[in-house]
Parts: structure tokens; sequence; C-alpha cells
């Protein structure tokens, strides 16, 4: 039986939700060297409002993410990245491996290595091998390990994180080959991934552990 994801995320309203997709497993990291700019809110320290979301992470993920920690300071923020997660997990059309591809080639073109520590496995999951991770960015681009949907991704991935708006020949690769609904959830997740990046970055996420 999956374990519940997130729905419906609302400040005093969680509604669960099972999902078919297989759950995100987390690799936890003992932390060396204290990185975290502002202080985790831990559970019973975040704002109000944020309180549904850190009870519906706990109970569908085993814990509450340090990223999502950093935001439990201000309620509308942490809804926000709370109801980000469920459809990043829950509800998008395109498979599992596109949603890694492209989370991964942001997460390695940003250099976040909290982001790649939780994805990684969700790749391997996904059905990525390790020398495909490690060709997610301009290697991937004309890789052999890649099909040809699966390359013009990392190139629209690629593109976009560098350069914020990615080429036309970028968008007419991406065409040929998927629908206009999963080339808007193709953009989210990159859009979603450079957010995320940006948060725990500029905050100082750790990996949990």
């Amino acid at each position: 039986m999956q374990p519940p994801e997130l729905d419906g995320l609302r400040a005093g309203t969680v509604t669960l939700r099972r999902h078919p997709a297989p759950q995100l497993t987390f690799t936890p990291m003992r932390r060396q060297t204290p990185m975290a700019r502002i202080p985790y809110a831990e559970k019973g320290q975040e704002a109000e409002g944020a309180t549904p979301v850190y009870e519906q992470l706990e109970q569908a993920m085993g814990l509450v993410p340090n990223v999502v920690k950093l935001l439990g300071h201000s309620g509308p923020a942490t809804q926000g990245i709370g109801t980000l997660l469920d459809i990043y997990f829950g509800q998008l059309s395109i498979t599992d491996r596109v949603r890694e591809i492209a989370y991964l080639t942001v997460a390695r073109l940003n250099g976040c290595d909290y982001c790649q520590g939780h994805h990684v496995p969700a790749a391997r999951q996904a059905g990525l091998l390790d020398m495909q991770i490690e060709d997610l960015g301009e290697d991937g681009f004309d890789s052999g390990e890649f099909s040809e949907p699966e390359r013009a991704v990392i190139r629209f991935a690629y593109e976009t994180t560098r350069d914020v708006k990615a080429s036309d020949e970028a968008m007419e690769e991406l065409k040929a080959h998927f629908s206009n609904q999963a080339i808007a959830e193709i953009t989210f997740v990159v859009a979603s991934g450079n957010f995320i990046q940006r948060v725990g970055k500029n905050l100082g996420v750790e990996l949990e552990g």
C-alpha cells in the first residue's frame, strides 16, 4: 500500500489522498558544519497556518523536509511550498522519469547538493542509471544514453535555468515530442526546481540527518 500524499493543503484543512506513483525515497546524510542562515522552524515552532502542511508531510514522507522548515516561519509560504510538492509528486501526468530528468538537470546546474541528495534516489527509482544522471546538463544534449524526447527535456531545463528563457530551438524540440499539457508540466517542474533551489541555497538548507 502506498503512503498517503499531499492534497488540498490549506490552513486548517488537510485531505489525504493516495496515488499509485512511487513515494520519494529520502537518503538522509549527516550534517557536518551548520549552514542554515536562519533557524529552522521545527515542529511546534512553525507559524500559524503551517501546521497542517507539517502534519501532512510528516505522514506522507516520514519527516518535514528542511527546506520546508526554513519557510515554516511563514504560514502562507509554507502552504505555498506544500501545494507545490503535492502537485509535483501526485498530480502531474508526465512520467516520473521525465520529471526527474528535468528537476535534476536544474539541480546540477544550480549546484544544489540538497536537491540532488533527495532526487538522485528518486531518479534511480524512476529508472535512470548513474551514468545518465552524470550526463544531466550540456553533456546530455547529444548523449546517446537518452532518447530524443529526453534530450529535448534536458536542453530545455538547462537553458531555462541558465538563461531564464529557453531558445526557440529548445522549445521546438520539446514541441516535436510532447503535448501542450506535457510541455506545461515540464515547465512547471523546471520553474519549481529553480524556486526550491533558490530558497534552499539562499537560506542555507542542509540535508536531513
